[in-house]
């Protein structure tokens, strides 16, 4: 059995309402969380177009969520405009991760495409494969998420539209208090569960030398995807197999058992 995170101290820099529970599994796993949320999300200012953009949805076509961002902004969208959700009943909805996927069947729909890794090439894949060309795909997601689905749906024929339902937004101001953090060694992992979290890393410690400031910090990443962001920033560190919280601290967990040895 490995060993739990033993008093590890670890930076979480999603945002603030999704870090209490990682922050809530690294205590129960005996580590000590240090909240220092990277990103914020605040809706979307183009409500005409997205209104516009809802409009035009019709029975049978394809709804894509990649993100539980993506599923409340949706929702809170038809709350606040008065539109029945009775609209997308023959719809087909499309997710990406269970969570994604729980919350959008907790509003009454039916998840029946989820691929079986969380990452956008494969979902193209899977709605390759369950859908006709002639069904129309509405993306909704956050403005900075990658480009490749649209793409990769496009090669295969379909007609799709984005819509960016909410913004993420950087927190400039925490590179201070990290940097403080760093040259107190107060910091033995520091997480990273999306590509935007690191992008959002490294522009608040631009300018610094963090080769220096990171020696002997491991840096943790939760899928493929956000370790190439890693990668392409020159920076290495540990990831996780299933794109989860969870195995993330379970990574850390073997991580510490493998320095051990």
């Amino acid at each position: 059995m490995a060993p739990d995170l033993s008093g590890k101290k670890i930076l979480i820099t999603r945002e603030h309402t999704q870090a209490t529970t990682f922050a809530e599994k690294i205590k129960n796993a005996g580590g000590v969380p240090i909240v220092t949320p990277l990103i914020r999300f605040e809706k979307a200012k183009n409500e005409k177009q997205i209104h516009e953009i809802i409009d035009r949805i019709r029975p049978k076509d394809c709804l894509v969520f990649t993100s539980t961002n993506g599923v409340a902004y949706f929702f809170d969208f038809l709350t606040e405009h008065k539109i029945h959700i009775s609209k997308f009943s023959d719809c087909t909805f499309a997710a990406v991760g269970r969570k994604t996927k729980k919350l959008i069947e907790d509003r009454g729909f039916p998840v029946t495409i989820i691929p079986k890794e969380y990452v956008a090439e494969q979902l193209a894949e899977e709605i390759g494969a369950k859908t006709g060309t002639e069904q129309h795909i509405f993306l909704f997601r956050g403005n900075l998420a990658r480009e490749i689905l649209i793409k990769k749906l496009a090669q295969k024929g379909f007609s799709v539209t984005d819509a960016a339902l909410y913004e993420t937004i950087h927190n400039v101001k925490d590179g201070q208090t990290i940097e403080r953090l760093l040259k107190q060694n107060e910091l033995d992992y520091i997480t990273f569960t999306s590509s935007s979290t690191v992008d959002a890393f490294m522009k608040v410690m631009k300018n610094r030398d963090l080769d220096s400031l990171l020696y002997g910090v491991t840096l943790v990443s939760i899928g493929p995807i956000t370790h190439q962001t890693l990668s392409n920033y020159g920076f290495n560190g540990i990831v996780c197999n299933t794109y989860t919280i969870d195995a993330m601290i379970n990574r850390m967990r073997t991580h510490i058992q493998s320095e051990r040895k």
